[in-house]
């Protein structure tokens, strides 16, 4: 279902909008459905890199002398 919402936007952005839709016969609800889609996605992906992060920072690490170490030992040249 969708439903109709009106939004309130700056003069250049609307005119970069309208040239878009002529230049490219885009349709401007679709263009900007696209766009919120796309940033609620980026938004969330965020939120879950942050969420990842929080839970492994107490997780014990090792320094980079020792991973170079470790990767030696398995025969990667670093």
């Amino acid at each position: 279902m969708t439903k109709l919402m009106a939004v309130r936007m700056p003069e250049n952005l609307i005119k970069e909008l309208k040239t878009i839709r002529k230049t490219n016969g885009t349709v401007i609800s679709h263009f900007i459905t696209e766009a919120v889609t796309e940033r609620i996605r980026e938004m969330k992906e965020n939120e879950e890199d942050i969420a990842v992060i929080e839970s492994r920072k107490n997780e014990p690490s090792i320094s980079e002398a020792e991973w170079n170490k470790h990767l030696k030992h398995k025969g990667i040249n670093v």
